[in-house]
C-alpha cells in the first residue's frame, strides 16, 4: 500500500469515526431505544430468571435502564433468605458507554477499501449479523452483571458464600476490554471475508 492510499484511509477513518462519534452523541438516545427490544429478548434468553424491560431514560446523563422482575425466587446465599418471585431488580448504563463497541466496529466497516459493488454487498452480509452478535454480547450482558455484582458484593461484605454467576465474568472481561477487541474482531474479519469472497469468485 503507497503512502498516498495510506494517508487517504488513514483520513476517511477519522472521518467516519468523528462523523459516528458525532451521531452517537446526538442521537445515540434515539439509536439505543430502538434497539431495546433486542437487549430485552437476549437478557431473557441469558438469565431465564426474570421478565426483562429494558428502556431509555433521559437525565444528566442518559441511560439504558434495565428492570428485570423475578419469575422465581432468585438466592443470594444458602444461609439468607432469597428474593422472592415478582421482585423487580434495576440496573443501568450510560447510553454513550453501549454506543462504544458498535462505534469502533462501524468504523472499520465504513474504512474498508471496498473494490467493487459485489465486495460491499459482501460486507454488509456479513455486518449486520455481527452488528446483533456485538450488541447482544455487551450491553444486555452489562445490564445482567450490574445486577449480579450487587449480588455478589452483599454476599461478600456479609462473608456470605456465592459462586458468581457466568455473566458476571463475561462483564468484567468486557468491562476490561474485551468489548472494544470483539467489535474490531467481528469488523476485521467481516472485511477480510468479503475479500476472500470476491477472490474466489475470480
Amino acid at each position: 500500500m503507497n503512502d498516498r492510499l495510506s494517508g487517504y484511509l488513514f483520513f476517511k477513518v477519522i472521518l467516519v469515526w468523528l462523523t459516528l462519534s458525532l451521531v452517537g452523541f446526538f442521537w445515540g438516545k434515539n439509536l439505543v431505544s430502538l434497539m431495546t427490544p433486542f437487549y430485552a429478548i437476549v437478557t431473557e434468553a441469558v438469565s431465564t430468571d426474570y421478565v426483562a424491560a429494558i428502556s431509555v431514560e433521559e437525565s444528566q446523563v442518559d441511560s439504558v435502564v434495565l428492570s428485570a422482575t423475578t419469575i422465581r425466587a432468585r438466592e443470594i446465599s444458602p444461609l439468607i433468605k432469597p428474593i422472592a418471585a415478582g421482585k423487580t431488580l434495576q440496573s443501568s448504563a450510560g447510553v454513550l458507554h453501549t454506543l462504544v463497541p458498535i462505534v469502533i466496529f462501524l468504523t472499520i466497516v465504513l474504512s474498508w477499501p471496498v473494490k467493487s459493488l459485489k465486495q460491499l454487498l459482501w460486507i454488509v452480509l456479513f455486518s449486520v449479523p455481527s452488528f446483533f452478535c456485538i450488541s447482544a454480547l455487551t450491553t444486555p450482558i452489562q445490564l445482567l452483571g450490574l445486577i449480579e455484582m450487587a449480588f455478589q458484593d452483599y454476599a461478600i461484605q456479609n462473608n456470605l458464600d456465592r459462586d458468581p454467576l457466568w455473566v458476571l465474568h463475561l462483564n468484567f472481561l468486557n468491562e476490561g476490554g474485551f468489548r472494544w477487541f470483539l467489535a474490531a474482531s467481528f469488523a476485521l474479519a467481516c472485511g477480510a471475508i468479503s475479500e476472500k469472497m470476491i477472490k474466489n469468485n475470480h
